[in-house]
């Protein structure tokens, strides 16, 4: 079993691999790879401009399947981050939630690490895919 620190750092890698992906030329406090502030694990700005905040899990595919599914993961991670948005307060622009399941013991790219947001209700694609969102490309 593996020990709580280690657990913990190996999801800080995960958030700081999905930020770099999404977000890779966003500036934090201090040089920082990721936010500082514990109620999003990713953000930045897309293509035109607008926010994003992200959750992410790094679960390998036993636990996913103990979770409920990739669905129940990611409803539960994007629900989350809803909720952070709601408890911090925003002067203009609210962020766009989303969340991510980053797949153990796959690439970045694979299809099997994937993101749940909103366009008109809520969608599963892969990261790669919203990536693409993201980016505008």
């Amino acid at each position: 079993m593996a020990k709580r620190q280690s657990i913990l750092a190996r999801s800080k890698k995960a958030e700081r691999e999905v930020q770099a992906l999404l977000f890779p030329d966003t500036v934090f406090t201090a040089h920082a790879k990721r936010p500082a502030l514990e109620d999003e694990d990713v953000r930045g700005l897309d293509f035109d401009g607008v926010l994003h905040w992200g959750e992410v899990k790094a679960f390998d595919h036993k636990t996913v399947h103990g979770a409920g599914g990739p669905w129940a993961v990611l409803e539960a991670a994007f629900n989350q981050c809803v909720e952070a948005i709601e408890r911090n307060p925003h002067e203009g622009q609210i962020p766009r939630p989303f969340a991510v399941l980053r797949v153990r013991g796959t690439s970045l790219e694979s299809t099997q690490n994937l993101a749940m947001y909103m366009a008109g209700g809520l969608v599963i694609v892969p990261l790669s895919q919203f990536r693409r969102r993201i980016t505008g490309e």
